[in-house]
């Protein structure tokens, strides 16, 4: 495979550990407990899709299902990333699939219903937004919280729709999902990658560590990394 047919992460020492980045069209799970940085990781990818390739930029499409937009648009703003400005220029859409779960009427216009929550709602969403900015990458975060009303066949069938529709998109697609639960279903065998976000105790320090598990299609390392979350995000310390 070559380097044009992998997406870059926007982090230059997890794209030197893929071989040249993620492969194009794939999907890959990030797993890990809640505070390691798995929404920041997804963003990295978002923002680095337009920004990076400023003559041909990818469009993105981030679905937010366990936190309000508004919040994640302040928070990405301490790291540099002006997602509302991404949305007015067209390069980014950000479906509001929180507000509907909890009752609210939602801002966006590309958003969940209230009392319209589903598996497959969400999916027409993202094939809507895909279609109006011509997006190439995709953020799903968590998918979790997509499958959490789901058991047994139920949820394998919607993670096998899902893996579906993202590959016949030809969307570069991250899921992001906590550790606990990354077990309890198939998504974890649907994706073609998974990395793993952990933290480590020494002493009296916690710190945050890095593994590409599997990752279909490409070579990879193997190391387990550490890294911390700094004023530009993930921080790498190979």
């Amino acid at each position: 495979m070559s380097f044009k047919e992998k997406c870059n992460t926007g982090i230059r020492e997890l794209d030197e550990m893929l071989i040249g980045g993620i492969p194009r069209g794939r999907t890959i799970l990030v797993e890990g407990p809640p505070g390691t940085g798995k929404t920041i990781l997804a963003l990295h990818f978002l923002v680095a899709g337009i920004l990076m390739y400023p003559k041909h930029p990818e469009p993105g499409v981030l679905v937010c299902l366990d936190e309000s937009p508004n919040d994640l648009i302040r928070e990405a703003n301490a790291f540099g990333w002006d997602l509302q400005r991404l949305m007015e220029l067209r390069q980014l859409i950000i479906i509001d699939a929180f507000s509907g779960r909890l009752g609210l009427k939602p801002d966006l216009p590309f958003a969940v219903p209230v009392g319209k929550f589903s598996t497959d709602t969400v999916m027409s969403r993202i094939v809507e937004a895909q279609q109006d900015i011509k997006a190439m990458r995709l953020v799903v975060d968590p998918v979790s919280a997509l499958l959490d009303e789901l058991e047994g066949e139920e949820r394998r069938k919607a993670v096998l729709r899902l893996s579906a529709l993202l590959s016949r998109q030809s969307l570069t697609t991250i899921l992001t999902t906590e550790l606990e639960k990354a077990g309890v279903g198939v998504e974890r065998y649907a994706a073609h990658g998974l990395i793993r976000l952990t933290y480590k105790e020494a002493d009296t320090k916690v710190g945050r560590r890095l593994r590409i598990v599997k990752m279909r299609e490409t070579m990879h390392s193997m190391d387990i990394i550490p890294f911390e979350i700094g004023k530009k995000g993930i921080e790498l310390k190979v």
